[in-house]
């Protein structure tokens, strides 16, 4: 079923601007037929989530697409907008469907790695191994790095890498070892 609701929300390849007020309505009301049985358990995911970057986005999708009380008045951008992120919020929940450690464990993860200096200060962090090892779609590390990055342990910068900020009072943890799957090589291959 959420694989047929993803579906009903292809993008138009009709690129027309013109479109008539009516089959603009007719997208929003698809939008929100598609996405209003899947909002509670947005609101779920929501509120069990131990990261502050996956509640936020989360968030971004429920406002944006919980149906209005009254008739839909929009143009063709809006509605491309809207059928873009009913999309992404059922793809995100169609991934949440598979167990897999939390963006918080994420984030936990990469700070150890980081306390380990297994990456190391100003090291670009390698986001697809990273997935790949733990497990988890890559979304899951991007929101991880979000927070670390709110935290100041790492900076996201404009290009979208992350690198390890030095914050210069790291001390090795006893018993955390250079996991061999992160090694500059990996770094650099992010």
């Amino acid at each position: 079923m959420l694989t047929a609701d993803i579906d009903a929300l292809r993008p138009t390849a009709d690129r027309r601007t013109d479109w008539p007020a009516e089959a603009i309505e007719g997208a929003f009301h698809r939008v929100y037929a598609s996405t209003q049985p899947w909002l509670s358990l947005t609101r779920t995911r929501r509120d069990t989530t131990d990261s502050p970057a996956d509640r936020a986005r989360w968030n971004v999708w429920i406002a944006a697409l919980a149906p209005p009380e009254q008739s839909v008045r929009g143009t063709y951008a809006q509605a491309c907008v809207l059928v873009a992120q009913g999309r992404e919020m059922l793809r995100a929940l169609r991934e949440t469907l598979t167990p897999c450690v939390s963006v918080g464990s994420v984030a936990k993860e990469i700070e150890q790695l980081i306390q380990a200096e297994a990456l190391k200060p100003s090291a670009r962090i390698p986001r697809r191994s990273l997935a790949r090892r733990l497990r988890v779609p890559t979304v899951y590390v991007d929101l991880a790095l979000a927070d670390l990055a709110a935290r100041k342990l790492v900076e996201i910068r404009a290009s979208g890498s992350a690198v390890v900020l030095d914050t210069g009072d790291r001390a090795s943890a006893p018993g955390l070892q250079q996991d061999p799957a992160i090694d500059q090589t990996a770094v650099g291959a992010a």
